[in-house]
């Protein structure tokens, strides 16, 4: 194993020079190594803690010498770059890799295509709720990288870490004490292939963890099936439908109960959880599954799991403007995230969707659309393909961008009606991400008051 703990008169390499590798070379320069950036564009942002940047093409020169060199998310293994450092005997690692080696905390990873962010952020919040002086920071794929989170923590007993497929793929030796896998659905998969690749890709949170460890599967979901004992850790399950052998179920009734290897006993009410939706359910037995890994007794749960507000830019209610509700859920970025959102609401809404969209079939979307939508306007460079797929489904409207989106929505709506951002697609056609996305919804929607 590579020592990063001590940098000084080493160098490092980060490709990639964006929120995740910025906190890589914060962490490696902290730590005294001579920090080189790396980016394929000469607009990457500029980072004090670099030495030096190379942009473009580089050269074995560029490479030799370096201790290791950290690939941020988007950068792909297969990469060049990545392939000449390995071929030269550079370690190559990803940047929560990097943290995990910087950190002696403990860490709860959650992986999955939807909910992670949510999931993640509750954890967090359970855990500090679950009496005085617990702690615990919530990072990686949520927006705060891990490393930032390691060098602004360094006491912190436990990071709940979120981690994409991206991520997974450049692990090496991060161990997880628990860790879940919330769903798959069709996602990445132009960087995957396929649905195989993208599962494989996933259950690597696993392929660490020993015997004390504890591995949280979707009970509901076939494609998870084929991951069932491949942890050397405790097998744990959630269920939304059924009672599990270890783990969290909700019931008919709608109690939500969790079994240990002792006993089980009733957790709490599903109404009595602080967020709606039958997916923010399913997102908190997969919480109570964490914390009770933890080491949480499911009674010091409850403070935190009636007390979370929610994360930004998921179904998030924004305010009230010209009388119509507006909901900012700017988060949803596949198809299954936005079925997600259309169920979530009991009324018709008139739906702002498109962005940089995925090869995924969005007509299967359609029946859904016919129930729950108003009125669609369609936005972004995915705007005329996903009209194609949804054609004879409900009225619709196709604008280049989401000012134009929200001006053809003041249009469409009456008093009271709600409109509901949740593009279903990537942000990356226009924004450098979904939380810029969301942000200038809500600037535009605040302009209207």
């Amino acid at each position: 194993m590579t020592d990063l703990r001590r940098g000084y008169g080493k160098t490092a390499g980060v490709v990639g020079m964006g929120r995740s590798g910025a906190a890589a070379a914060r962490l490696l320069s902290n730590r005294g190594f001579v920090v080189t950036g790396f980016d394929s564009s000469p607009e990457a942002s500029s980072n004090e803690h670099l030495s030096s940047t190379v942009f473009g093409e580089f050269t074995d020169a560029h490479l030799k010498g370096l201790a290791v060199l950290v690939l941020s998310p988007g950068v792909p293994p297969a990469a060049a770059i990545s392939q000449r450092a390995s071929d030269l005997g550079i370690p190559v690692i990803g940047e929560v890799e990097l943290a995990w080696r910087s950190t002696t905390a403990a860490v709860l990873g959650v992986t999955g295509s939807n909910g992670k962010t949510t999931t993640v952020e509750w954890l967090g919040h359970v855990i500090r709720a679950s009496g005085p002086g617990a702690e615990a920071v919530s990072a990686g794929n949520t927006g705060y990288a891990f490393c930032d989170a390691v060098l602004d923590y360094p006491d912190c007993p436990v990071f709940a870490v979120e981690l994409s497929s991206y991520q997974l793929e450049t692990i090496m030796e991060l161990r997880p004490l628990a860790a879940a896998i919330l769903n798959l659905t069709p996602d990445h998969l132009t960087r995957h292939r396929t649905m195989q690749n993208y599962g494989d890709a996933k259950a690597r949170i696993f392929m660490n963890q020993r015997n004390t460890d504890t591995a949280v599967l979707n009970f509901d979901d076939p494609l998870l099936e084929r991951y069932h004992g491949i942890s050397l850790g405790r097998q744990v399950f959630f269920s939304m439908n059924r009672e599990v052998p270890l783990g969290a179920w909700l019931t008919p009734s709608g109690m939500i109960y969790y079994r240990d290897e002792n006993s089980a006993q009733a957790v709490l009410h599903a109404e009595d959880l602080s967020i709606p939706g039958r997916h923010n359910v399913a997102n908190a037995l997969a919480v109570i599954c964490l914390a009770a890994s933890y080491g949480l007794e499911p009674e010091r749960l409850l403070a935190g799991l009636t007390s979370f507000s929610g994360v930004p830019h998921r179904i998030e209610f924004i305010g009230t403007a010209r009388g119509i509700s507006w909901i900012n859920d700017s988060k949803s970025t596949n198809i299954d995230s936005l079925k997600v959102a259309l169920e979530s609401f009991e009324h018709k809404v008139i739906l702002l969707a498109g962005g940089q969209e995925k090869e995924s079939d969005y007509s299967v979307l359609g029946p859904l659309l016919k129930q729950k939508v108003k009125s669609l306007v369609l936005f972004g460079s995915g705007a005329d393909i996903l009209r194609k797929q949804w054609h004879d489904t409900v009225e619709t409207a196709v604008v280049n961008d989401l000012e134009e989106a929200v001006a053809k929505a003041l249009l469409l709506a009456g008093t009271s009606d709600t409109v509901l951002l949740s593009p279903g697609c990537a942000s990356f056609d226009q924004y450098l991400n979904f939380e810029q996305r969301g942000e200038h919804f809500r600037q535009i929607v605040k302009a209207l008051k």
